[in-house]
């Protein structure tokens, strides 16, 4: 696996890892958060996906559509098997639909597919589009329903203009996105989700349509921002699943037992 793609970033490059784990940021996100997963995960090499529009990218005009997204990717990035996806709501659908042209293009597909805070796929969209109001306008939600960023960030109004144009196009990207059926990928699916997010284990189950190889269901301590606070759950479902070769249809507790 080459670290020189700007797709791709890596603390810890591990070219005899027993797999390899490539992360797909959020809308807004980087990868940075992903790759201290590494120190938890001795027997994996950790991969931070880099869309343009953040980190070493962030002069690059981010992408608006996911089959243009998606469309990139799969064309400039080797995914070097055995390898792992896992991805955090924009980052869940961005991997499951990677996963799905890779497949489309006869190429190797993931191990296993970790989702994390997101809707089965197939299921409408119940939240009213912001991508494109006003910038005020879009500023001001955009500080209402997300994290608060650093307060020196939102002082530097040139950096925070375009975080806040990589989250317009992220968000695009969710909103605009829309669900085409397909034969179900041959790789299991593991869901995670916060226990207090948007859906109940009950609402989740229906990603075990999207594979031939079994589906399990996590929730997790907290909301649908828990990931930073959470990685180590997380962390450790990844590491069991990966580490049992075995999946088992179902809905099992947030540490993975």
């Amino acid at each position: 696996m080459s670290d020189r793609s700007p797709w791709l970033v890596s603390r810890a490059p591990r070219p005899q890892a027993a797999y390899r784990l490539f992360c797909f940021p959020y809308a807004g996100g980087t990868s940075g958060e992903f790759l201290r997963w590494g120190e938890e995960l001795p027997e994996a090499e950790v991969w931070g996906v880099v869309p343009p529009g953040r980190g070493e990218r962030l002069g690059e005009p981010p992408f608006e559509r996911m089959t243009d997204l998606v469309g990139a990717l799969v064309s400039e990035v080797r995914f070097e098997p055995p390898f792992a996806f896992f991805g955090h709501s924009l980052g869940a659908g961005t991997a499951f639909e990677t996963a799905r042209a890779l497949r489309a293009a006869g190429l190797p597909g993931p191990e296993v597919l970790f989702v994390s805070g997101h809707r089965p796929p197939h299921l409408p969209r119940v939240d009213e589009p912001i991508h494109r109001l006003a910038p005020d306008r879009f500023r001001a939600l955009v500080q209402e329903r997300y994290p608060s960023p650093p307060p020196e960030l939102v002082e530097d109004e040139e950096l925070y203009g375009e975080i806040l144009e990589t989250m317009r196009c992220d968000l695009a990207v969710f909103e605009t996105y829309e669900f085409l059926d397909g034969p179900p990928l041959d790789s299991p699916i593991v869901v995670a989700a916060g226990r207090d997010d948007f859906w109940s284990a009950a609402d989740l189950e229906p990603w075990g349509v999207h594979t031939r190889a079994g589906c399990e269901v996590h929730p997790v301590d907290g909301d649908h921002f828990y990931l930073p606070k959470q990685s180590a759950q997380v962390i450790r479902i990844i590491a069991d699943t990966m580490r049992s070769g075995t999946m088992r249809t179902g809905v099992r507790d947030g540490l993975g037992r």
